[in-house]
C-alpha cells in the first residue's frame, strides 16, 4: 500500500511499496509534474513576491528620488539662505558702523547742545544784564531829557536876556562915543563885528584903530605892509578859507631885520574866543623882516602869497596842548582875508 510518502531518491523504497507495480518511470514523471507545478507554483509566488517588491524598490526609488529633489531644494535654500545669511552679517556689520557713525554724531550734537545751553544761559544773562542797564539808561535818559528840557528854556531865556543886553551894551557906547570915527573901519571888517572888537579891546588893553593892510586889496605884498603898518602895536585878524578865524597881537613894532620879544603878546581863536600868551618869556614873539609878512614865533606865518602855516604850540600856548589844530585845521592853509590895525594903547 501506498502511505502517500514519496522519496525520490528512493527509487527501491517506492518499487516495495506499490509492490512492483509502479516502475521508475512513472514515478519519475509523476515526481516531473509535481515538481513542476511546484516550482511553478514557486515561480509564480516568487514572481508574485518580486513583483511586489519591483513596485515597492520603483516607489522607494521614486521616493529616493524625490527625496533627492527635496535634498537639492534643501541644498539651495541652504544655500541661499547661507547666502542671505551673509549678506545679512553684512548689512548688520554695516548698520552696527552706521549706529556707531550715528551714536558718535549724537554725543557730538549732545555736547554742541550743551555748549548752545551754556551760551543761551550767558546771552539770557547778558540781556537780563542789558534790560537792567536799559531800564537804568531809560531812566538817566529821561531824567536828562528832562534836564535838558529846563536848560533850553534857561538857554532861551538868557539868549534872549543877553540879547537884550548887547542892544543895551550897543545903545550905551554909542551914548558913550567909544565907537569914533578912527575905528568906523571895523564896523565895515569882513572878519570881527563891533561887539567882537570890544571884547579884543579889553583883551589886549588897547584901543583899535584904523586899518593899516589888507590882504586882497593890498594883494599880500610885503613892502605895502612895512610902509603902512611899521612902528605901531599891531593886531592882525585872519579868515581861512575854511571860515575859521584867529588873530595875533603885539606892542612890537615889525620894523627891522630881527626877533623881538613882547611879554604882552598873543594869539587867540576868534571863535572860540580863547587867548594864547607867550609859553615863556623868554620865547620869541615876532620875526621881522622887510621882506616878509607878519610872522609870530614860529607858531603863526603870513606868506606872500596869500598861504598861512599853523605850527601852534611852539612860542605860544599851554605847553600841555599837542594839537595845532587848536587854530586852524590844517598846518598850512589858504587865506580868505588878513585885515592888520594899528592899536592905541
Amino acid at each position: 500500500m501506498f502511505d502517500g510518502k514519496i522519496d525520490f531518491m528512493d527509487f527501491n523504497k517506492i518499487k516495495i511499496n506499490y509492490g512492483g507495480k509502479l516502475t521508475c518511470r512513472k514515478v519519475f514523471k509523476r515526481k516531473y509534474v509535481i515538481f513542476l507545478i511546484i516550482s511553478l507554483i514557486c515561480i509564480i509566488t516568487l514572481s508574485s513576491i518580486l513583483a511586489t517588491k519591483d513596485k515597492k524598490i520603483s516607489g522607494i526609488l521614486i521616493e529616493i528620488k524625490e527625496v533627492r529633489e527635496q535634498k537639492f531644494q534643501l541644498e539651495n535654500s541652504i544655500n541661499l539662505i547661507e547666502k542671505q545669511n551673509a549678506e545679512d552679517k553684512i548689512n548688520l556689520i554695516n548698520f552696527k558702523n552706521q549706529l556707531e557713525v550715528i551714536k558718535k554724531d549724537l554725543e557730538e550734537k549732545n555736547k554742541q547742545e550743551e555748549t548752545a545751553k551754556n551760551k543761551n544761559k550767558e546771552k539770557i544773562s547778558e540781556r537780563d544784564s542789558l534790560e537792567r542797564k536799559s531800564t537804568t539808561l531809560s531812566q538817566q535818559l529821561k531824567t536828562e531829557m528832562e534836564l535838558e528840557e529846563v536848560y533850553k528854556q534857561k538857554i532861551s531865556s538868557l539868549t534872549t536876556l543877553l540879547n537884550s543886553l548887547k542892544i543895551e551894551y550897543e545903545k550905551l557906547l554909542k551914548q558913550r562915543g567909544d565907537i569914533t570915527d578912527d575905528s568906523s573901519s571895523i564896523k565895515n571888517s569882513k572878519i570881527i563885528n563891533s561887539i567882537e572888537a570890544l571884547t579884543i579891546e579889553n583883551k589886549i588893553k588897547g584901543k583899535i584903530k584904523n586899518k593899516c593892510f589888507d590882504g586882497i586889496e593890498d594883494n599880500f605884498n610885503p613892502l605895502y605892509f612895512h610902509e603902512k603898518c611899521d612902528n605901531s602895536p599891531l593886531l592882525v585878524l585872519i579868515k581861512t578859507d575854511k571860515k575859521e578865524r584867529i588873530g595875533a597881537f603885539t606892542k612890537a613894532s615889525f620894523e627891522g631885520l630881527e626877533i623881538k620879544r613882547d611879554p604882552s603878546s598873543s594869539i587867540f581863536n576868534i571863535d572860540d574866543g580863547i587867548y594864547y600868551p607867550l609859553a615863556n618869556l623868554e620865547y620869541s614873539t615876532i620875526v621881522c623882516d622887510p621882506n616878509e609878512l607878519p610872522q609870530f614865533g614860529v607858531d603863526l606865518q603870513i606868506k606872500s602869497n596869500g598861504q598861512g602855516i599853523n605850527s601852534f604850540p611852539e612860542n605860544y600856548g599851554d605847553k600841555n596842548i599837542n594839537t595845532f589844530e587848536e587854530l586852524t585845521q590844517d598846518h598850512a592853509f589858504t587865506i580868505a582875508n588878513l585885515e592888520i590895525y594899528k592899536v592905541e594903547l
